[in-house]
């Protein structure tokens, strides 16, 4: 399939793509007219020394949007941190990524028949295999699980063991889970370590659940009347359940800079004290 040129991946999925008006990406849409661009949180002052960093790096993000939902939160908090996008076009795309964010929303099922479909789902197990600087969001994490409880049981990419399940309404807790909550650490992860107490935003019906088969990649839980796996990290390869753009754009700039704004780890160490300083600003 790599050989194969696609007019649009995000034209073709979207064609190809359909949600109900209670599916997760019409939710999102819905909380993102009502939320402010929580962005404007960052100094002017900071986000220059980020911007300039970036341009002067080259430094480029790689987007596999598949064309399921909005994900125009994303791609302003991107640029407005002085990155440059690159779409996701073929499955060669993926391949020569340099960094990658999977930002996906919407139904489990319709976005593996997409990856199927396109080839992106040989690409993407390849690229993540070989520990590429990769971050998958929301159901971009989920769809690294083996399967989905999601009108199915539905097969993922299965790079983790485990079972993605609905949440149980039943014990009082609201389904979709959707607000602010805190995470608990299962270990360090670099791009989590100067989050601390801070409580992040979510959006989502499914969760992926904790198991001793996964728990080497589990960097962080959370709890919605159980516990659920909040993040993963092993190694580059990195996922959040939560919406870090949604989260404040403190928390939003501590992911780019720590996933995709320096390669070079002497640069980085400079870099912290800073972060630290917006951080506490």
């Amino acid at each position: 399939m790599e050989g194969v040129a696609f007019a649009s991946f995000t034209s073709f999925a979207t064609k190809s793509l359909l949600f109900s008006s209670l599916s997760p990406s019409s939710i999102i849409t819905r909380r993102q007219k009502s939320r402010k661009n929580t962005l404007k949180t960052i100094s002017r002052q900071n986000l220059v020394i980020r911007a300039s960093s970036a341009s002067s790096s080259g430094s480029v993000v790689t987007l596999l949007d598949y064309g399921a939902g909005n994900v125009r939160s994303l791609r302003n908090a991107i640029r407005y941190l002085g990155f440059e996008i690159e779409d996701v076009r073929t499955p060669k795309d993926i391949l020569n990524a340099d960094r990658l964010i999977f930002p996906g929303v919407g139904a489990f099922a319709s976005a593996m028949d997409v990856l199927v479909k396109t080839g992106m789902d040989e690409a993407l197990c390849t690229y993540i295999r070989n520990d590429r600087p990769f971050l998958g969001i929301c159901l971009g994490l989920q769809l690294l699980f083996e399967y989905s409880e999601e009108n199915g049981p539905v097969k993922g990419l299965g790079l983790i063991p485990g079972v993605v399940g609905r949440f149980n309404s039943s014990n009082g807790f609201r389904v979709p889970h959707i607000g602010w909550n805190a995470l608990q650490f299962a270990k360090d992860s670099e791009i989590l370590d100067e989050i601390g107490d801070r409580h992040v935003y979510f959006v989502h019906s499914y969760r992926a659940i904790p198991s001793d088969d996964n728990k080497e990649w589990v960097s962080s839980t959370c709890n919605y009347g159980y516990d659920f796996i909040a993040s993963i990290r092993r190694g580059n390869v990195h996922g959040v359940q939560f919406h870090p753009e949604k989260s404040g754009g403190k928390i939003f700039c501590a992911f780019s800079c720590y996933l995709f704004l320096i390669d070079s780890l002497k640069y980085r160490d400079l870099l912290k004290g800073r972060l630290q300083n917006l951080l506490r600003g």
